[in-house]
């Protein structure tokens, strides 16, 4: 007994890990356009350093696409006019890559530029980056890296002082260049993978986006005898990959492409399970077509043999209706053939391709026969039963159906199966009203109107039949006919859209009462009295002008002028004018009147 129960524990383990899932996805040919237009626009806009000709071209080769002939004269031009021997090492390597890839003709380099990029592999100043670029380039020129060893332990170096993820991709690259010298890099490996972020179980990247991501990938996978990614890993960082399909810059193209390349041409190559084309098959076109390759839509180096259809469970009822069915080889050598010939519904196919694994979802789609169709009208109060017309699709009735309020609409028909939309359409013009039909125990679709309630007023209507269903092949619309209805409230006119509009007519606030004349008259003298009684009180003190002279004049027209620009105020003017005005006539009346001041105080003191 303990026997038999460890053996069947070994036997489910075994099959746990005798497979693991594939990736729903791969570059696909309208990925490669969307990918070739942006890289296109690095080749035609170019401008400043070596980068954007490298990250178009690069692409193009990725892509195995030929550059026109144009824009290889163009691009030659502007790297031969701004190629230096004292760029950057990055430079270097971006603008002798562009060179050598497109084919320009002639030497770009000098002596002095394999000079000063063993200089960059000696200097205490490189970085990580400039180390990696200065041996690439070495090699794409077919020169030496001197002393491995010794670049081998300037990298360890850098690597103390700056362990960033872009530090350690570079790092990794550079080492894979130094031969054993580089294996030092390998104790490092464990380190960059743990760092990679986890999302929702399905993706895997690493902080800083697809271009780090990409780098880290190219650099691990540059040795592929320390094993750094398992299967499950490669399938998640492809996964990631997949989602940045619609990278809109050339260096983001350049780096999905070079790490999906990578990838695809590793021993951990993921494999993708897709369905191709719709998700979907008919009665009479059975054949479901599945894609099976790797990450850049090509065939797999081993053929992913047996390809079997564990089984097809209906999503409506979880009911098993196929099992362990093989597919066929396909017209290439990606493609596979399940042939469906089920009911017509929703089913979840668990699907797998040697030691991978996925689960698709497929409709099988099937037409929908209507059997019969009765239509008329029946009396409101139910007193007599309805007068029903009998009609096959697609006829029409003979006549139109005269209704008034006291009548209902009546419809029944029968359909070959049941289906999730079915509706009566009646229309006039842009007017349209719709209502549900519902079977009954016996699959029977019945529809009742009431018309006096469900129409507003007087009309003639069309009637229309629409059957539709997610797994239907023939959607029917069937016009039945027609109907006139007469109630209480006779349709209305239609308005002309065009022509004169009718006359608006604005209500203004009317004014509110003024008081009786006698009442204003009484409260305007009551206001001017106080100056009444001011010139009455001059007349009987008397008014000496005898201290009044000429420096007087300028102080009292100014002060007049202050009291008529007030009275404006309170007429016409706004606050912004009167202080504009205010301004120079206070100033001339203060000056003057500070002038009349000091000759009145002279004049005491003499």
């Amino acid at each position: 007994m303990h026997f038999k129960l460890l053996l069947l524990a070994a036997l489910v383990l075994l099959f746990s890990t005798a497979t693991h899932a594939s990736v729903g996805g791969y570059i696909c040919p309208n990925d490669r356009k969307k990918l070739l237009t942006v890289l296109v626009k690095a080749l035609i806009n170019v401008e400043g350093d070596f980068s954007t000709p490298y990250y178009g071209i690069k692409g193009f080769k990725a892509l195995n696409e030929q550059v026109a002939a144009v824009l290889v004269k163009d691009n030659c031009a502007h790297i031969k006019k701004y190629y230096k021997a004292d760029c950057t090492p990055e430079e270097n390597f971006q603008g002798l890559s562009a060179w050598n890839l497109l084919g320009c003709s002639g030497k770009l380099h000098t002596d002095a530029t394999i000079t000063n990029l063993r200089t960059v592999l000696e200097s205490d100043k490189s970085t990580t980056s400039d180390i990696r670029y200065a041996a690439e380039t070495l090699k794409l020129l077919g020169a030496a890296i001197p002393n491995g060893a010794k670049v081998a332990q300037l990298i360890q170096a850098k690597l103390k002082e700056d362990d960033s993820l872009q530090s350690l991709g570079h790092a990794l690259h550079a080492a894979a260049l130094l031969g054993t010298s580089g294996n030092f890099i390998q104790d490092r490996i464990e380190e960059v993978v743990v760092q990679a972020d986890e999302v929702d179980g399905k993706l895997l990247q690493w902080e800083g986006g697809l271009t780090t991501t990409s780098l880290l990938i190219t650099g691990l996978l540059r040795f592929p005898g320390a094993k750094p990614l398992n299967a499950q890993q490669a399938e998640k960082l492809a996964t990631y990959l997949l989602t940045r399909r619609t990278v809109q810059t050339p260096k983001g193209a350049l780096a999905l492409l070079e790490a999906t390349t990578s990838l695809a041409s590793s021993d951990i190559s993921p494999v993708s399970i897709t369905i191709a084309g719709p998700a979907q098959v008919t009665l009479d076109k059975p054949e479901l077509k599945v894609h099976i390759s790797d990450i850049l839509g090509r065939a797999l180096k081993a053929p992913p043999t047996p390809v079997v259809a564990q089984s097809a469970t209906r999503i409506t009822d979880d009911v098993v209706v196929l099992s362990k069915q093989p597919l066929s080889p396909g017209g290439t050598p990606v493609e596979f053939v399940l042939p469906l010939r089920l009911e017509p519904g929703q089913y979840r196919i668990a699907l797998t391709a040697g030691s991978h694994s996925t689960t698709l979802t497929v409709r099988v789609l099937g037409p929908v026969t209507l059997e019969w169709l009765q239509i008329g009208l029946g009396d409101a109060d139910g007193s007599a039963a309805p007068r029903l017309t009998k009609l096959t699709h697609p006829s029409k009735l003979p006549s139109p159906l005269r209704a008034d309020s006291s009548h209902h609409l009546v419809a029944k028909f029968a359909i070959s199966r049941v289906v999730h939309q079915a509706f009566l359409r009646l229309y006039s013009g842009k007017k349209e009203i719709i209502f549900v039909a519902e079977p009954d125990n016996s699959k029977l679709y019945k529809i009742s109107v009431n018309l006096a309630s469900e129409l507003a007023h007087s009309g003639t209507f069309e009637m229309e039949l629409i059957l539709g269903d997610s797994v239907m092949s023939n959607p029917i619309r069937w016009v039945i006919g027609t109907i006139e209805v007469s109630l209480s409230t006779p349709e209305p006119e239609k308005k002309s859209l065009r022509g004169p509009k009718p006359e608006i007519k604005h209500l203004f606030r009317q004014p509110e009462k003024r008081p009786a004349e006698v009442v204003s008259m009484l409260f305007t003298g009551l206001t001017v009295s106080p100056l009444l009684l001011l010139f009455v009180l001059w007349w009987k003190v008397g008014v000496n002008f005898g201290g009044f002279t000429t420096l007087s004049v300028p102080f009292h027209v100014g002060f007049g002028g202050i009291l008529y620009l007030f009275f404006l105020f309170w007429w016409k003017l706004d606050m912004f004018t009167t202080c504009a005005w205010l301004i120079p006539i206070g100033g001339f009346t203060f000056l003057a009147g500070h002038k009349l001041l000091s000759h009145v105080a002279k004049h005491k003191k003499a």
